[in-house]
């Protein structure tokens, strides 16, 4: 491995951030628009989360054969149609006049995502030098984490002083400058063009992601609708399984499921499962209690999320490269302090939250998450042999977007719920004291997963 980086891995690297950073860009920022959206499309809060759980639902299934598709075909050919993809869906939720194209647009922008995502991670595990691994993952980790820094705001200011139409006008351009970036600075790698794509698996993976998806978000129906929900619920779960058996039974497994063999890396990938629906139930939950509980502007929603995202962002490479100097245990233990006592803030505090406070307890939080995500990715693959360290990020990027979209869904459902028992005002109160409950449960389930993964056996060299 080379001792450092040329400029055009730097630009490879940057040109897949930017597709991260605008995939997470639209979600936070969209985020802030659901009630206009719902006043507009005249939706239920439960069918306006799909907005963020479609998109996460096509990176979901999208992120498993990543690993095929980098064998079987050219870095750059992937990067242009993934391009093409993300500027397709763009161009489709412009011009919706209804709710239904508007998904749409969103599942295409969550196919083109889902291609490029993993490209950013496969660079930095291959390409970085060993004593610089921790700060580069911690870039790549800053590069989806500003995107929440500026999303809220920028979709703010975009509903009340525009349209939320122009939150997929802004993109567009980045995505096509991105495009040509990556096209003229990734390199070539040898590829298989005779490896077969195992269309089962595929439809397997797929089937258990939306049947999984669906029945969470179908919660609240479930007394209305039980046949539907746990039908739901049963499909994914054997759909899985399926998935899971023929990967150990076939020669071109899309995932090589041996990596869950390493239980390092299998309780930090349930670590980041468990985060990533904390901090997504979050980026949910506090835009929509700031309007509809503290009356506050669809900027202000955008500006509570603000500071948190920013020293998120910041801290993601600084605890990167404490990484490198003290090992990944003392970041991720003080990060995980700083998440729980942030939850635990705003449940106690609860019945006297203010906008400053929910600005406050959620920029701790983010400070903590900041030492966390990164870290704990890198800690997974340094229990990983080389040759599984490109499945080892396929699941593991997979995971973190099936989990996104789980606890969005719950999020969403909780609120639902609570809402359709009373006033919008009054369930929205209710409704966010029990999805804090929920995240709070998360945090704890983080906490254990850590604890049982830093004793998870020996690590390997990059």
């Amino acid at each position: 491995m080379e001792e450092k980086l040329t400029i055009k891995q730097l630009f490879a690297i940057l040109a897949a951030g930017l597709f991260s950073f605008c995939g997470v860009l639209i979600e936070t920022a969209t985020n802030i628009t659901f009630p206009t959206l719902m006043n507009e499309f005249h939706i239920s809060t439960s069918l306006v989360q799909w907005m963020t759980t479609g998109n996460l639902l096509m990176m979901g299934i999208m992120i498993p054969i990543s690993s095929y598709l980098k064998r079987r075909f050219q870095t750059k050919k992937l990067f242009l149609t993934a391009g093409f993809l993300f500027s397709i869906g763009l161009i489709v939720d412009v011009f919706a006049q209804q709710f239904t194209l508007l998904l749409i647009g969103r599942f295409i922008q969550g196919a083109g995502v889902g291609i490029a995502l993993p490209m950013m991670y496969n660079i930095i595990l291959e390409e970085s030098p060993k004593r610089f691994l921790g700060l580069m993952m911690g870039c790549g980790s800053f590069v989806t984490a500003a995107a929440p820094a500026i999303g809220p705001t920028f979709g703010g200011i975009m509903t009340q002083y525009f349209t939320w139409r122009y939150i997929f006008i802004c993109v567009l351009p980045v995505i096509i400058l991105a495009s040509f970036i990556g096209y003229f600075c990734m390199s070539e790698q040898i590829i298989n063009k005779h490896e077969k794509f195992d269309l089962l698996s595929f439809i397997a993976v797929a089937l258990a992601f939306v049947s999984l998806i669906m029945g969470f978000s179908n919660l609240n129906q479930i007394v209305d609708d039980l046949v539907c929900v746990l039908g739901c619920f049963i499909i994914g779960i054997i759909s899985l399984y399926y998935f899971t058996k023929r990967q150990l039974h076939i020669k071109n497994s899309l995932i090589r499921i041996e990596i869950f063999n390493h239980k390092g890396f299998t309780f930090h990938t349930l670590a980041i499962m468990f985060l990533q629906m904390t901090t997504l139930g979050y980026g949910l939950l506090l835009p929509t209690f700031v309007q509809i509980v503290l009356k506050q502007s669809a900027t202000d929603a955008g500006v509570v999320l603000l500071p948190g995202a920013i020293v998120g962002a910041v801290f993601a490479p600084i605890g990167g490269l404490i990484l490198d100097r003290l090992g990944a245990k003392k970041p991720i233990i003080l990060g995980l302090c700083g998440s729980f006592i942030a939850t635990f803030c705003f449940l106690f505090f609860f019945e006297n939250l203010t906008y400053q406070s929910c600005i406050l307890f959620y920029f701790i939080y983010s400070l903590g998450i900041g030492l966390i995500v990164g870290n704990t990715m890198t800690s997974a693959m340094s229990y990983l042999p080389k040759n599984l360290q490109a499945d080892g990020n396929a699941t593991l990027q997979t995971l973190m977007q099936l989990s996104g979209g789980i606890g969005t869904s719950i999020t969403a459902t909780i609120l639902a719920f609570v809402q359709q028992e009373t006033n919008l005002y009054d369930g929205t109160n209710r409704g966010a004291l029990f999805v804090l409950i929920f995240l709070m449960f998360n945090i704890n389930i983080v906490i254990l997963s850590q604890y049982f993964a830093f004793k998870g056996g020996k690590k390997n060299e990059f």
